[in-house]
């Protein structure tokens, strides 16, 4: 595309992980997806990584999809001076075309590509303007997103009618010129339309991390786009790369004015130096920059050197000099297996602004621009031309200017830097590099048999659901088949639809609804989880194991989610599925790195629902959790108003909804649908609980009136969270915000508390010489690979670490035991 359309501005948008405001309005948004295949979720990284080494953007925005963040982008800056092109074959888009906005769908198969102007698409459609889209996807609804439009209207009589009438709301003014039928279908569907509109509105106004210049596309490559062709053997591109060689060391001296947007203002001649001289001024501070088999180090007065790190051990490993840079953790990884240790505090500036507004870009060259009002193009080396052009041997300079505003930037961050930053961050930084070298070992045999026996469970399930349906040749995987066997053949379901497609909607949630008609409606649920767990979890896995020592090295996430949790990728090792029944099994598979070796594993008991009785000083709650009750059946007795012993199951099960649903603002809709209850119902049981915890509801309008007032929360330990959408005149997204209000505080402490916890343990292992080692954290749980006459020791050790690293009003309780493997150790 860039040799073909050679744009002047180019920029690339990945949705983010975790979802989008969308599932936040409506949980059930994109529900019927199969989950994302993980090998594309670990695609994401090295996605980034190469388009950055084009020195393209990549905006990927917390809570937005890739479409609001495309959509923003032209909508602020398509202009008579710029046209934008949109290059997407989602249909959707086309609410965005304007005079200066335009669609490219890339072609099929080889086909050519097309051009999607606003004259073409509304002549397509029959309507007026491109906006109206939005009222079309509002009405016909989109299956794969699971968005609720008007049954029984397609995409064809949606743009009649919006043809007709103009608009969604004008076809409910002129219901009573519609058919019976139709009037009948949209009765029924008013109650979600404002919703679906909501869902198909590609967000315009987004605060957008790059300007027009930040976009501009000029065919230089940053020099590490070799190794990543190396990395990933692309061996049909690299053939346009010329092999690079080792540059000799070199220091380049810049001038103090780094505002400069010339090339020859910022670097002078190079020259050659004494490295060693260099290190022996032991500066205070330093910026790194790793640039592949090279280092380089931004020294006093804008002096930037390239090294190789060897070169540059005793200034690396000098603890009294201060380390400046981006993912220096990812940097002190790979210095380590040189035999080199990244002393010296962190100063990450990644790190430092995600402590500061995490859900803001923390690209370097846009914190460069905003705080320093540098422009990082000067960076750039003198070539010019395509991918597909030959490119000149490998060239440091365009990351000097990089390496030289490291300190700069640094010393910026840190005037309104909390001081957890280097109480929490910093040190936790350093623990998690090493958890990442350590790797946690995984038996491949032991998920081989797993493996093994889900195949088989597979097979005999699709025998049994065939020999139920009486179809020998039914193919499972087939929505369209299991939904004409279920409503038209077995007829489950008298009242069910087709939808615009000509298809039964066989989601998970539909299927629940008549798993009581015929058992062979659980065994295909059964089925599709065997399936999903095998095809998600379980076959990508062995791709993850070293062949060096057997191990996982999963790269924790320090500065990605807006709670300030932790995340981990390559694999992602929060998102397996181990608490249901089959997904314990591949806890089998995490074991000891010693032959004689034992699993330790140490979990919190509750720890957002014992942080949410201390913010909320409820006395009933605290009380419970101080005794040692069970909270969840103490919850059912107050809640109904009888003895903690005559509390049934079911009321016990109802309060733990309860308990957590609330804390995250969930509605009556939404406590309906966990526990099967009508509406009414379940708006009675929200009552109940807030008549029975009248200290919970004040917490969470204490909380709310925090957040408008001063525009974020946070946690116990300072960390912030901004909330600009809590005074949105949209009451969708304003409910957002004020949910957030309320459950950010509690994510936020919650992890806050285990990442000191981690710092302590690690200090402590080292302080008491033990060779037991932390090697993973799920959400609440850390996880050791401990030596057997160690574990008594570690336990103790690590129990008082986690239960005291905080006092608050009620006791932090940790549950800490040793198996085998992790499973059993759970």
């Amino acid at each position: 595309m860039l040799q073909r359309e050679k744009p002047t501005h180019v920029a690339v948008a990945f949705d983010p992980p975790g979802g989008s405001f969308r599932n936040q309005l409506y949980p059930e948004y994109k529900g019927t997806r199969p989950p994302t295949p993980q090998l594309v979720i670990d695609a994401l990284q090295p996605l980034t990584e190469l388009v950055q080494s084009m020195n393209i953007p990549v905006l990927m925005m917390p809570g937005f999809e890739a479409d609001d963040v495309l959509g923003s982008v032209a909508a602020q800056y398509a202009s008579d001076t710029l046209d934008v092109y949109i290059v997407t074959p989602d249909k959707d888009y086309g609410q965005l075309i304007g005079p200066h906005t335009f669609q490219l769908k890339p072609g099929k198969s080889g086909s050519e590509a097309e051009l999607v102007n606003a004259e073409a698409l509304c002549e397509k459609w029959g309507i007026s303007e491109p906006a109206q889209v939005i009222d079309m996807l509002s009405i016909c609804g989109d299956t794969a997103d699971n968005v609720p439009g008007v049954k029984g209207v397609g995409e064809v009589g949606a743009a009649k009618l919006i043809a007709k009438y103009g608009s969604l709301e004008n076809i409910y003014t002129h219901l009573g010129e519609l058919s019976a039928k139709q009037q009948e279908l949209f009765r029924e569907a008013q109650p979600h339309m404002a919703l679906s509109k909501q869902l198909v509105t590609i967000k315009t106004d987004i605060g957008l991390p790059v300007s027009v210049k930040d976009m501009e596309y000029t065919g230089i490559f940053d020099p590490a786009i070799h190794e990543l062709f190396q990395k990933y053997e692309f061996t049909s591109l690299k053939k346009y790369l010329t092999s690079t060689k080792k540059a000799e060391n070199v220091l380049v001296e810049a001038k103090n004015d780094l505002t400069s947007t010339k090339k020859a203002d910022f670097v002078l001649e190079p020259q050659e130096v004494d490295f060693q001289a260099i290190a022996a001024g032991k500066p205070e501070k330093i910026g790194l920059v790793h640039t592949g088999s090279r280092l380089l180090i931004s020294l006093p007065e804008q002096r930037v050197c390239s090294v190789f790190p060897a070169e540059a051990k005793e200034l690396l490993e000098n603890p009294s000099v201060a380390k400046y840079g981006v993912d220096l953790k990812k940097m002190a990884n790979s210095l380590a297996r040189e035999g080199i240790q990244l002393e010296g505090t962190w100063n990450d500036i990644e790190l430092m602004h995600y402590v500061l507004n995490p859900e803001r870009s923390h690209e370097l060259q846009a914190l460069a621009q905003t705080y320093l009002g540098v422009s990082m193009e000067a960076s750039a080396p003198a070539v010019t031309g395509s991918l597909f052009d030959e490119v000149p041997e490998e060239d440091d300079s365009p990351r000097l200017k990089e390496a030289a505003v490291l300190v700069p930037l640094g010393e910026k961050l840190k005037e309104k830097l909390p001081d957890f930053y280097y109480k929490m961050e910093e040190p936790l930084a350093k623990v998690l590099s090493q958890m990442e070298r350590d790797g946690v070992k995984v038996d491949l045999s032991q998920l081989k048999v797993f493996a093994d026996g889900l195949r088989k469970e597979l097979v005999e399930r699709e025998n049994r659901i065939r020999e139920m349906a009486d179809e020998p040749q039914l193919n499972i995987s087939s929505p369209k088949q299991v939904g004409e066997l279920l409503f038209d053949k077995l007829a489950l379901d008298p009242k069910a639809k087709r939808s615009s497609k000509g298809q039964y909607s066989t989601d998970e949630a539909t299927l629940l609804t008549i798993a009581d008609k015929h058992p062979i409606v659980n065994e295909i649920l059964e089925y599709r989880a065997v399936k999903k767990l095998l095809s998600t979890y379980i076959e990508p896995f062995p791709t993850y194991i070293s062949a060096m020592d057997g191990r996982v090295h999963t790269t924790f996430n320090q500065a990605l989610t807006a709670t300030g949790r932790l995340s981990s990728s390559n694999p992602n090792l929060q998102n397996i599925p181990i608490r249901t029944e089959r997904g314990k099994e591949i806890r089998k598979a995490f074991v000891p790195g010693t032959p004689d070796g034992l699993i330790v594993s140490a979990d919190y008991s509750q720890i957002e629902l014992r942080i949410m009785a201390h913010l909320s000083c409820d006395t009933h709650l605290t009380q419970a959790f101080r005794d040692g009750e069970d909270v969840h059946a103490a919850t059912a007795a107050k809640i109904f108003g009888i003895p903690v012993s005559e509390v049934t199951r079911e009321q016990r099960g109802m309060a733990k909804t309860a308990n957590f649903g609330i804390m995250y603002g969930i509605s009556s809709f939404g406590l309906a649908q966990r526990l099967h209850l009508s509406r009414s119902a379940a708006k009675a049981l929200i009552d109940d609980y807030f008549a029975a915890f009248p200290a919970i509801r004040s917490f969470i309008d204490d909380s709310v009136a925090f957040a408008r007032e001063n525009g974020y929360v946070e946690t116990l330990f300072g960390r912030r969270r901004y909330l600009p959408d809590i005074h949105a005149h949209n009451a969708t997204v304003r409910a957002l915000a004020e949910r957030n209000a309320v459950n950010a505080p509690i994510q936020g402490t919650s992890a806050d508390i285990i990442k000191l916890a981690m710092i302590q343990v690690a200090a402590r292992l080292k302080e008491k010489g033990l060779k037991s080692k932390m090697v993973l954290q799920i959400h609440d749980e850390l996880l050791f690979d401990a030596i057997p006459s160690e574990v008594p020791e570690l336990q103790a050790l690590v129990k008082d670490v986690m239960e005291n690293v905080i006092r608050l009003s009620v006791p932090l309780t940790v549950e800490c035991s040793a198996g085998a493997n992790w499973l059993e150790a759970h």
